[in-house]
């Protein structure tokens, strides 16, 4: 794919409110990357992650004219590889939402059907890839923010291991799990793209003849048609059932409170605009404020316990089943003022355990319930990163 033909798409696409900041510079960069001898790719990254001269708004009033100074680490690594950022991705205001729909641009729409939401909070990154203006794009993981959108647009969704990628000039919202991840039209792009903002070398395993998997059935969350969607596939993979009770029991109040606590802690500095800020991210922020410091402290040591179980488990699998998703895209008229209602808890489901327990994730798409697509996502072992790449390639091709 050509710069100028994605910022072209960019530009024809532009309804959608995929990519919400085109990158002006980006065919003479295109030009300057091609002098040094690279191919220039064209990449969207999200609008959170700070890039030099190029407006980040997060999504909010408050940075709506924002142009940082520097580049991110991420961003920078990508540039460096001859990656060319074409532009920056709608997301729902400072990442903290799972349906980019509370944005200072507006929501973003699913280009499978502009009339339902794409996911978020890098709803933007898997619309902007869904829809053909790039085939790879930049997002940022916390509770599902890649995976979830990836699900929801029909594309592949990768949250690395926790600490995999640098997080300078990313803003944050729950330091503990925030991630760095990627949006993509096929599983090569993904291991590209991860081996240059994680710095990884290596070459690609071979495809195991036979995949130990296995289904964490205490956890499951879906409505009725998106789980038999999901047990028919596991059923065909000779899955395995596994149980985690301390997870299954304690694991998602842990994350919660955990995610919430820290993100209140970030946008304590703003206390005096929350009034500026969409009611359901203040409303987010404001329940943090809720947890006392050995709420905090016992969640942390919940993790601690959540991993340990989690390792016990994995020695003898290579991965992990679960919905991406619990349902498929929502209408946006079903969501608008209720981004934080049980919808909320229907499109985060299960995608809480990978960062609580530091994994690698990624959505497949892989199932389809009424005609929309809804994620298989794969869950892998800490710090084995392109092992889990290497288990979603085989899987792939074999479902």
């Amino acid at each position: 794919m050509e710069v100028g033909d994605a910022l072209e798409r960019a530009r024809r696409l532009a309804d959608l409110n995929a990519v919400v900041t085109l990158n002006d510079k980006a065919e003479v960069e295109a030009r300057a990357a091609e002098r040094r001898g690279l191919r220039p790719v064209p990449i969207a990254v999200k609008d959170i992650i700070y890039t030099k001269g190029l407006r980040t708004t997060m999504g909010s009033r408050l940075f709506k004219d924002y142009a940082p100074t520097y580049d991110a680490s991420v961003v920078a690594r990508l540039k460096r590889a001859g990656l060319i950022i074409i532009g920056k991705t709608n997301t729902h205001e400072f990442a903290s939402g799972a349906t980019t729909t509370s944005s200072v641009f507006g929501p973003t729409r699913n280009p499978l059907d502009k009339e339902r939401i794409a996911g978020g909070s890098s709803g933007g990154s898997a619309a902007a890839v869904a829809a053909g203006i790039v085939d790879v794009a930049i997002g940022t993981d916390t509770a599902g923010s890649v995976r979830i959108p990836a699900s929801l647009c029909g594309v592949i969704g990768f949250r690395p291991s926790s600490g995999s990628t640098p997080k300078r000039g990313v803003f944050p919202l729950s330091p503990t799990f925030d991630e760095v991840g990627i949006l993509a039209s096929s599983i090569d792009a993904v291991e590209e793209v991860f081996k240059v903002i994680a710095g990884r070398k290596g070459r690609r395993a071979e495809a195991r003849r036979q995949l130990r998997l296995g289904v964490p059935e205490g956890l499951i969350m879906a409505e009725r048609d998106v789980e038999r969607a999901f047990y028919d596939i596991v059923t065909r993979l000779n899955a395995s059932s596994v149980k985690m009770p301390l997870t299954e029991g304690r694991g998602r109040e842990a994350f919660t409170v955990i995610r919430l606590s820290e993100a209140s802690a970030v946008h304590l500095p703003f206390k005096d605009v929350w009034g500026e800020y969409f009611p359901d991210v203040r409303r987010l922020i404001e329940r943090g404020l809720t947890y006392r410091a050995a709420d905090y402290v016992g969640a942390l040591e919940v993790m601690r316990r959540a991993r340990e179980e989690f390792m016990k488990v994995m020695r003898d699998l290579e991965a992990l089943l679960l919905p991406s998703t619990a349902v498929p895209a929502p209408r946006i008229d079903e969501v608008l003022g209720r981004e934080d209602g049980p919808i909320r808890d229907l499109l985060t489901g299960d995608s809480w355990l990978a960062p609580l327990v530091g994994a690698p994730a990624i959505s497949l798409p892989l199932m389809r319930v009424g005609g929309l697509p809804v994620g298989l996502q794969v869950i892998g072992k800490p710090g084995q990163d392109l092992e889990l790449i290497d288990v979603a390639r085989a899987l792939l091709n074999a479902v």
